[in-house]
């Protein structure tokens, strides 16, 4: 077998690495997943019962997202990966202050006093949450600017996940007040079609700069197929199309159909996220 795909002691790196990649994709759910809410949120578009359903799903996604950074540390890929391991050590902490200040935001949305300062502490959090996150990664490039490259991913794989989870489930909250107006809904899939095109952009070149890339996309195709496949139809190909077709429905008021396509968009991108990470940890492996 392929030396970039097996440790020493003849275990894929890519079934070791599953652990980290899940903790990536649900942190920056969470992360993405607050960002976007605030975003729309300021336009005043979004009903208090929605922005209460998103404040306790926004907690318990953070809440997963600890508790798969507690049962396998960041940190203890540094054996495996050429990760800052300074940077992964805090990645717990941070998370246990972002579930901290989702729970308070959550607490002040279904008590009624709740406004946009509210969703500061969250904001600040998470935002430090995704800094510590690129920190831990930015290490694997070859260079400060393959670096940068890896750090600006986390950042646009965070709107990705976080506008197709609020889009999702704003686009369920229509079923039950189809009166509302579909702006925050329109504005919440131009977000995910924007980053799903600058993904690939970015991911591609990305994996092609990092420290140990074999120096070509047909070379790292080769090395790992069904990866590389899975991720280009789960990550790039099945949520690009969902989200197109879902925009012009939504366009339609057809609430029923976006929400359908949104929920294609999520069942893809959740596994073909977790598949890029993983193709990201084989190739600097």
């Amino acid at each position: 077998m392929r030396e970039s795909l097996l440790t020493a002691s003849g275990v894929p790196v890519a079934l070791l690495s599953v652990p980290l990649a899940l903790f990536v994709v649900l942190a920056e759910t969470t992360i993405g997943t607050v960002f976007t809410v605030l975003l729309l949120q300021t336009r005043g578009d979004l009903t208090r019962g929605f922005l209460k359903f998103m404040a306790l799903a926004e907690t318990g996604l953070a809440v997963v997202a600890l508790l798969a950074a507690l049962g396998a540390p960041p940190a203890s890929y540094v054996r495996l990966l050429r990760i800052n391991g300074a940077a992964a050590g805090v990645l717990p902490g941070l998370l246990v202050l972002v579930v901290v200040a989702l729970a308070a935001a959550a607490w002040a949305t279904w008590t009624g006093r709740s406004g946009l300062l509210t969703w500061l502490p969250p904001a600040l959090t998470c935002g430090a949450l995704l800094a510590a996150m690129a920190l831990t990664f930015v290490t694997l490039g070859g260079s400060v600017v393959d670096g940068l490259a890896i750090a600006v991913l986390a950042v646009v794989s965070s709107l990705v996940l976080g506008a197709a989870t609020t889009g999702m489930l704003l686009g369920h909250w229509y079923l039950v007040t189809p009166a509302l107006t579909n702006r925050p809904l329109l504005r919440a899939i131009a977000i995910l079609l924007v980053a799903l095109v600058v993904q690939p952009l970015i991911f591609l070149p990305g994996l092609l700069g990092l420290a140990r890339s074999p120096g070509s996309v047909s070379a790292i195709l080769t090395q790992n197929p069904t990866l590389a496949v899975l991720w280009a139809l789960g990550a790039v190909g099945l949520p690009l199309l969902a989200a197109g077709l879902a925009f012009p429905t939504c366009r339609m008021r057809s609430f029923m159909s976006t929400t359908g396509l949104l929920y294609l968009a999520m069942i893809a991108l959740l596994p073909g996220q977790l598949l890029g990470h993983l193709l990201l940890f084989v190739t600097a492996a």
